[in-house]
């Protein structure tokens, strides 16, 4: 579901970057309608790439392999804090 939401999500984006690009005033002169023409579309640029990401799901895969990363790192060091109490209970005698 959560990839199907952000699926909804770009094809509305979409829909509304085709439909605006009819209706808004596209000209390479500077003014306050090409300003937020351009602003407009930019910022539906984004839009599209932050969804097309989640729907790719990117960061999904990078926060797993971290997460594994993290938990082997942790396991050796529990590993190794284990191996150093038996070993100082070996020193003094405390079996």
């Amino acid at each position: 579901m959560f990839q199907t939401k952000y699926g909804i999500h770009l094809v509305v984006a979409l829909a509304l970057l085709f439909f605006a690009l009819s209706r808004l005033p596209l000209s390479m002169e500077w003014g306050i309608s090409s300003l937020f023409t351009w602003t407009w579309l930019a910022f539906a640029g984004f839009i599209v790439a932050a969804n097309w990401k989640m729907v790719l799901q990117v960061e999904r895969e990078k926060r797993r392999t971290a997460e594994r990363q993290r938990r082997n790192r942790w396991l050796k060091e529990q590993k190794r804090r284990k191996n150093l109490s038996w070993s100082a209970r070996r020193r003094r005698g405390k079996w």
